[in-house]
């Protein structure tokens, strides 16, 4: 899926918004924005995916949670994935657990 929202942070790091939003029961819409983190390293490039989510809402509400949701989600995890140091701690940390090259962190399903 295409994203509707690419962020390129000045530290390297890129977040990508897609929208895997449905109608589920008449005008009740599951909000579901998929947030993919790219980390680009030395070695490889990491990917990490998030999902935000809110159920029960009305048809026209849908925009505007969904661009509530990435508010929140921006206003948390922001500051932290801006941070100049994020790609090198981050790589630190892989190298530390002995896994390098996973190529991806702090993924869930959903």
């Amino acid at each position: 899926m295409t994203p509707f929202r690419t962020e390129h942070l000045a530290n390297g790091v890129v977040l990508e918004f897609v929208d895997l939003s449905n109608r589920y029961f008449g005008d009740y819409h599951r909000v579901c924005v998929e947030v993919r983190i790219r980390v680009p390293l030395p070695v490889n490039c990491f990917h990490s995916i998030k999902h935000l989510e809110r159920m029960g809402v009305a048809g026209a509400d849908v925009a505007t949670v969904r661009d509530r949701l990435i508010d929140v989600y921006w206003r948390h995890a922001g500051p932290y994935l801006a941070r100049p140091d994020f790609p090198a701690r981050l790589a630190a940390r892989a190298a530390h657990s002995g896994r390098p090259g996973t190529g991806r962190f702090g993924t869930h399903a959903r």
